[in-house]
């Protein structure tokens, strides 16, 4: 009989967590559905992307590729979901740039030897870690107004890194677009990479990367 109910015990347990994998993964689909339709991008399910990556949604945004997808790391306990919107750069940019929220991590990078650079804002300074491989072209592409935007953001909540690499600029933060206000937070990012991008290639073209 205590096998009955152990062997039941599990086979409920894992009813369980499927049903709400399910559940999970609707609200995924519903809301990247949406964000699609709000954007004029297309959505494509899991199962059209390559391994790894969920569901996206994709095309061209204000004359630009853009995408939003989400992707994981770690496995098991460790294991991380992450949910990401980019903007491409025109082709051949060298530019590299990390934007990440200061805190106990960045303080710990900087004691390990990370090192970062400043803008001259003493405020934006004060709340962003920022790591380049071209000091200048960086600060040239951080205008007033692009800073602006990065501190309204932050205060709106974006937790995550902004960077700028691979030819593309970029948000990432750890979370799930099942979530109605973080992919409402990831839409409303989309318009600053896509003036981050923008910005990132006129300092380049001033300015270039050695």
């Amino acid at each position: 009989m205590e096998t009955f109910f152990a062997v039941l015990y599990v086979v409920v347990l894992i009813g369980v967590v499927l049903l709400l994998m399910m559940m999970r993964e609707r609200k995924v689909t519903r809301n990247l559905t949406s964000l699609a339709a709000r954007t004029g991008l297309r959505f494509r399910p899991s199962k059209e992307n390559e391994t790894g990556v969920g569901s996206s949604v994709e095309g061209e945004f204000q004359g630009r590729p853009a995408r939003f997808w989400t992707y994981a790391t770690g496995a098991g306990k460790s294991r991380t979901e992450w949910v990401a919107v980019s903007v491409r750069l025109a082709v051949g940019s060298r530019l590299t740039m990390q934007l990440k929220p200061q805190g106990f991590g960045t303080k710990g990078a900087e004691h390990f030897g990370a090192k970062q650079i400043e803008v001259g804002d003493p405020r934006f300074d004060g709340e962003w870690f920022i790591r380049t491989n071209a000091s200048a072209t960086c600060r040239a592409a951080l205008l007033p107004e692009i800073r602006e935007r990065l501190m309204t953001a932050r205060l709106t909540g974006a937790r995550g890194m902004f960077t700028i690499e691979n030819g593309a600029a970029r948000y990432h933060e750890a979370g799930s677009y099942s979530s109605e206000r973080t992919t409402a937070r990831l839409e409303l990012i989309l318009p600053l990479l896509r003036d981050l991008a923008e910005a990132a290639e006129g300092s380049e073209a001033a300015l270039p990367v050695a």
